[in-house]
């Protein structure tokens, strides 16, 4: 698959840039930093991980960085538009199925996106995985990974710095069972090798 970058994007990010994106204010206890640092990368876990990982990135795509969405199964833009994703400011690729040309497409991607949501394929290797996490770490993108597995210990082939498993407790607005369900209440377990000390977070979270 061909990833066109443009002239306009690698000037914007040629640029001295700020060392974090921001963060919604609901979702800062989450992150060491109360932000994502640029150059990290992190895992969203569980049965919430595809929306939680779009709240995550809703506000530096509303301040004005690019989103490259990689990969990511039954994604749905309403989704992101409920998650407050800015959709002008958002791209779906669809990679190669070639697991060779994999790491070749996701380093494209992230040589035109500063932020990039990725979900990793079976029989990506640990050689590939830290291919792209080198070439994140050199641009100074931020990777969101999706894994939507409900083990409480996700395994990855990269080396997340923030890993946020969740797990929904309790859903709004299906009371005495009717009615169309509006919020839930999620646990976010937050761990990994940025985190000083691993803890329990509940928010409260749409979609």
């Amino acid at each position: 698959m061909r990833v066109d970058v443009t002239s306009d994007s690698l000037l914007r990010m040629s640029h001295v840039a700020p060392p974090t994106f921001p963060v919604v204010q609901s979702l800062q206890s989450l992150f060491p930093e109360e932000a994502l640092v640029r150059g990290r990368t992190v895992l969203c876990s569980g049965d919430a991980a595809v929306s939680l990982a779009l709240r995550v990135v809703a506000a530096a795509t509303q301040a004005g960085s690019w989103l490259g969405v990689v990969g990511v199964a039954h994604f749905g833009l309403m989704s992101a538009c409920e998650q407050g994703v800015a959709l002008q400011r958002m791209v779906l690729v669809t990679p190669t199925a070639n697991k060779r040309e994999w790491a070749s497409t996701v380093a494209a991607v992230a040589d035109g996106f500063e932020l990039i949501m990725l979900q990793v394929p079976h029989g990506v290797g640990v050689a590939d995985a830290q291919r792209v996490q080198a070439r994140i770490q050199s641009r100074r993108n931020v990777l969101v990974l999706i894994d939507t597995a409900r083990k409480s210990a996700p395994q990855s082939v990269f080396q997340p710095d923030v890993v946020l498993h969740t797990n929904t407790t309790k859903w709004h607005g299906i009371e005495q069972g009717a009615g169309y369900v509006q919020s839930r209440e999620i646990s976010v377990a937050v761990s990994g090798r940025r985190v000083p000390k691993a803890v329990q977070r509940t928010v409260h979270h749409v979609g």
